[in-house]
């Protein structure tokens, strides 16, 4: 991304905004996720097979810090492999009411 793409009116924030694109984060792709009792898993070894309920041609999950960032299948990349990005999952910003949207009660009125 070249200078020329942001357009900002507060111009000695992009080289901040430049600097945040340049983090580095583990991104991880996941198959199905399980609980499991700890003495079951102290107990796995090599030829143990572990079921999951999701379907084995559910869309995996591409996952940035544990959060679900987008959905993805399997592709063949030569001789390795990767994923294919079918989807981006939106999520809603979480926002924290300071005052109820509907009060089940009201307020005692301020004392004067």
């Amino acid at each position: 991304m070249s200078e020329s793409n942001f357009v900002t009116d507060q111009p000695e924030r992009v080289v901040y905004w430049k600097s945040l694109l340049k983090i580095e984060s583990q991104v991880a792709v996941s198959l199905a996720q399980r609980a499991m009792p700890v003495d079951r898993i102290l107990n796995l070894v090599p030829g143990v097979m572990l079921q999951f309920e999701k379907a084995f041609d559910a869309p995996l999950m591409v996952e940035l810090d544990n959060q679900a960032i987008a959905e993805c299948e399997v592709v063949k990349v030569g001789d390795r492999f990767g994923v294919k990005i079918t989807q981006i999952l939106e999520h809603p910003e979480t926002w924290i009411p300071l005052v109820p949207a509907n009060p089940t009660r009201s307020s005692p009125p301020l004392a004067g």
